[in-house]
């Protein structure tokens, strides 16, 4: 449980910076105001991400642990010129472990893979930056982006965890940012559908909304159906129906999530692992998403992407059961910078505490051996087994909060 500790330990040291930050707020605000916003997130960047990065594998001389490994195996093997879903497995788009790989050229060691995603975090918070650059002064957001950066769900989960999952949010802002400039729908669906080919699968099921809404479908729906049928025509002949692994994942029992709390009190009778979950947890994020969506049809798109990227993705974090509390990191941007509202003491304190557990859990759920709770006996067999279940609880009610906050009334349309 060291490694629980650990964090918990970490987190706690964040979280006391950030409310000491927060108590000159406006100070710190007034003087980020004067200097250049990209000079000074490049300085936090070196700060909290180079700096810890070197602290830990550099200094210390720690090695990379939990998901690096599997990610490891991937681009070690892609950039040895292997064929991803034939030579090795992989659960994640085709692109991913190349990517990874062609880091890997200029140091080929696992630590290599913690500082790729530093460096795509640094990326996706620059572009966050143009993305909400009309709602705020820039001093405003400076100060949010250094509480960002010391987020424990974004410092542990990028650092230590070293998650990817913040590279959906940097494609889908890229591709929008990129048609403002060109005025171009192709360029706009053709990164969408790059963004798609280099993450995850569920990166799809952000198109439903953004199709639902665009203006020119014809436009918009051709260059991806034509970067399809071009990724269709490599890799079915190189690994044939291989290439539908990541779909794998969503048989993959994970915690926290609904039907993991429900379970012990239906005694197993609800059909936890069953296929039909998963498509309850698809109508579900997908269906409250397209929703919110046309109700913000007439609004700036960039506070309607941020809502309902938001409510996307956090609904599918506590429906889908293959879902963890990693996925934080994934809607972490559009929550702070648009979704929470930083005056009120009560959505931060209750922010700071999901940021808490939602880091430690996977590691303390992890070390307990993934227990699943057959029925409401298990979850008080240990004190263990309550603080997992406790967490758990937490996090799902957590999460339906945020995104409650994030949902658009018919009187805020």
């Amino acid at each position: 449980m060291s490694i629980v500790l650990a964090k918990l330990g970490i987190g706690l040291l964040c979280l006391f910076v950030i409310v000491f930050l927060l108590f000159f707020k406006n100070t710190l605000i007034s003087w980020l105001e004067k200097k250049s916003a990209e000079k000074t997130l490049f300085v936090s960047w070196i700060l909290l991400r180079l700096l810890p990065f070197i602290a830990i594998y550099i200094v210390a001389g720690m090695e990379p642990t939990s998901d690096v490994n599997g990610f490891w195996d991937e681009a070690s093997k892609a950039s040895l010129g292997q064929v991803v879903y034939r030579d090795f497995w992989s659960p994640y788009s085709p692109l991913y472990p190349y990517f990874l790989g062609i880091w890997l050229k200029f140091w080929f060691n696992a630590k290599m893979i913690v500082l790729t995603m530093a460096a795509m975090d640094g990326v996706a918070l620059l572009l966050s930056y143009h993305f909400f650059r009309p709602f705020y002064a820039k001093g405003a957001f400076l100060f949010l982006a250094i509480i960002y950066l010391l987020l424990p769900g974004s410092l542990i989960l990028c650092i230590v965890g070293a998650q990817e999952d913040v590279w959906m949010w940097l494609f889908v802002i890229l591709a929008y940012l990129v048609r403002e400039r060109t005025l171009r729908v192709e360029w706009y669906a053709f990164i969408l559908a790059i963004g798609l080919l280099m993450t995850k699968a569920i990166f799809v099921l952000i198109l439903v909304p953004l199709f639902l809404l665009e203006k020119e479908k014809l436009r918009f729906l051709v260059p991806m159906v034509l970067v399809g049928i071009a990724s269709l025509a490599i890799l079915y002949p190189l690994v044939g129906w291989e290439f539908t692994q990541p779909l794998d994942e969503a048989q993959t029992l994970r915690a926290p999530n609904i039907p993991s709390i429900i379970n012990p009190w239906f005694y197993n009778k609800i059909g936890v692992g069953e296929k039909f979950w998963n498509w309850i947890g698809l109508v579900c994020s997908v269906g409250l998403a397209t929703l919110a969506a046309w109700r913000m049809r007439h609004s700036d798109f960039r506070i309607m992407l941020s809502r309902v990227w938001v409510i996307l993705y956090a609904t599918m974090m506590i429906v889908q059961q293959s879902a963890y509390s990693n996925y934080i990191f994934l809607f972490l941007l559009p929550l702070i910078f648009y979704t929470l509202d930083w005056k009120n003491q009560w959505q931060v304190t209750l922010f700071f505490i999901y940021n808490l557990i939602c880091v430690i859990h996977p590691s303390f759920w992890w070390r307990l051996g993934m227990p699943c709770y057959m029925t409401p006996g298990d979850t008080t067999a240990s004190s263990q087994l309550l603080l997992d279940y406790s967490m758990q609880v937490a996090i799902v009610l957590l999460t339906g909060y945020f995104i409650w906050l994030a949902f658009p009334r018919k009187q805020q349309v």
